[in-house]
């Protein structure tokens, strides 16, 4: 029987969306460079044309990057509202953030991802639920408008379903300290709580899930509670073994915990309470409106064109060397086949004499 590792090697999540911090950061650069200059070719060929001195100042790897954190909290704030489980907010989030190492804030409007990546999420994780809910949840939205991106969102996150959380890890690794019998409920129980509330926000928030496993993740968030669960645990597991091994393990699990202690759970609360923060976000989405795609700005217009035009598209007609040509069973010669075999032959229908 393989391995719970080796079972995660094969996942989606671990074959397309693991990255080292450096892969990640040219993934983002070059997908930066490539919406300006998409944009900039789109704006120069428009009607009336806009020169290249008057091109806008686009965004930085960087700015996007503050973008993408913003709606990510726009998502976890709405979806809430949706009554949507935790699972089904965790997928949505990791949705919109796949989505973007691809493609651009510049190219397709975040704020429409959201809720379509809210949506999607329901469905991946086999929840059943109304487009029509999520669209009252929002203001000035309708179910066209989060069905339009569906399938471009498909798209970017490379068909890729499957997210693997952390939190059936914390609570396996609960159950064993239970059952280590070396602390108290009382302890545990404020443990999994916490390390909970860590997990429904810090790995969304920043880029653990893309470097880092599920359990990793869990061990990181669980450090930042009370270290001692986790060494206990690791005492355990390791026993025997190598102190290297355990050293190497440990060293991961408090890289990743530096990287979830810049995003504490607190700040989804004290986050909108940040005057400046959010005047510098309202500057970056100004500057947004300016530098975006023209082409994709409305999703629904965008889809009907695409759906005209495809609807435009001759159908093509079968060429002399096609396959069906040289090996016979055409369409146009199975019908003739068919009928020729059910076609009477004289007046006798059981055909004629032997």
């Amino acid at each position: 029987m393989a391995t719970e590792d080796a079972r995660y090697r094969q996942s989606s999540q671990y074959r397309l969306w693991s990255f080292t911090p450096s892969h990640l950061a040219t993934l983002r650069e070059k997908t930066n460079t490539l919406a300006r200059t998409h944009i900039s070719n789109r704006l120069r060929a428009s009607n009336p044309p806009i020169p290249a001195e008057s091109l806008p100042e686009f965004l930085t790897p960087a700015e996007e990057y503050r973008i993408l954190n913003h709606f990510t909290l726009e998502l976890l704030r709405a979806a809430p509202f949706c009554n949507l489980p935790t699972d089904i907010q965790a997928t949505a989030a990791i949705f919109l953030r796949r989505f973007y190492v691809t493609n651009s804030v510049m190219t397709y409007p975040p704020q429409e991802l959201i809720k379509t990546c809210l949506f999607f999420g329901c469905k991946a994780e086999g929840y059943f639920i109304r487009v029509q809910k999520i669209a009252d949840t929002f203001p000035n939205t309708t179910s066209e408008m989060i069905l339009a991106a569906e399938y471009i969102l498909c798209q970017g996150i490379r068909f890729a379903f499957d997210v693997r959380h952390p939190f059936r890890a914390l609570e396996g690794t609960i159950m064993e300290l239970r059952r280590l019998g070396s602390f108290d409920d009382d302890r545990l129980n404020q443990a999994h709580r916490k390390t909970r509330e860590i997990l429904k926000f810090s790995p969304l928030v920043t880029d653990a899930y893309f470097h880092y496993t599920p359990s990793q993740i869990m061990y990181a968030s669980l450090a930042m509670v009370d270290e001692e669960l986790v060494q206990r645990i690791f005492q355990e597991a390791f026993s025997g073994q190598d102190e290297a091994a355990k050293d190497k393990i440990w060293g991961v699990i408090q890289n990743c915990k530096a990287m979830l202690e810049k995003e504490p759970p607190e700040k989804m609360t004290s986050y909108w309470e940040d005057k400046e923060g959010i005047k510098s976000i309202k500057a970056l989405r100004r500057k947004l409106a300016k530098c975006r795609d023209p082409d994709r700005a409305d999703l629904v217009a965008l889809q009907k064109a695409r759906r005209e035009q495809a609807a435009q598209k001759p159908k093509g007609q079968g060429s002399l060397n096609a396959d069906e040509k040289v090996f016979g069973n055409g369409i146009g010669e199975e019908r003739e086949f068919k009928r020729r075999k059910v076609a009477p032959e004289g007046d006798d229908i059981f055909g004629p004499p032997l």
